[in-house]
């Protein structure tokens, strides 16, 4: 197996295009524009996209939220690998790299699906329910190196 690329950089916008429209993963919409292609034109987010085989098959974004509880954390806004890549290890490269790249605390707020994927990479990380919170002396313990 060829180990992915991490590029902890802005996709362009064929990529995140070509990412979004193949997406399994159901976004809110602001207006009239996914959330996930709305942070990108905005210019936010910290962005690393995986590459196997030459082609982009996987990405993460962090966001740092701005009101409610949790104002002024970093989060997990977008984590997904596509379907043909899965089982590559893909998925815990980019959650590797979010992990190394974050400050004290990181929030990640799971679909059902993906939280045994958080559970198990994330032992220490404190959950409720589908919500986890990964403080930064809890990464020395995550599964995912």
């Amino acid at each position: 197996m060829t180990e992915p690329i991490i590029l902890n950089r802005r996709p362009g916008p064929a990529i995140i295009s070509q990412l979004v429209a193949a997406s399994a993963l159901d976004y809110p919409f602001v207006g009239d524009v996914d959330a996930r292609l709305a942070t990108w034109a905005r210019g936010e987010g910290c962005w690393a996209i995986a590459f196997h085989e030459r082609r982009p098959v996987g990405i993460a974004c962090t966001v740092t939220l701005d009101d409610g509880r949790y104002a002024g954390w970093d989060c997990l806004f977008w984590l997904e690998v596509l379907p043909e890549a899965r089982g590559l290890g893909i998925g815990r490269a980019l959650l590797t790299q979010v992990l190394d790249h974050h400050g004290e605390r990181l929030i990640i707020s799971a679909t059902a699906g993906a939280a045994p994927f958080y559970a198990a990479l994330l032992p220490q990380a404190q959950r409720s329910g589908d919500l986890f919170v990964v403080e930064a002396a809890e990464r020395s313990y995550a599964r995912v190196a």
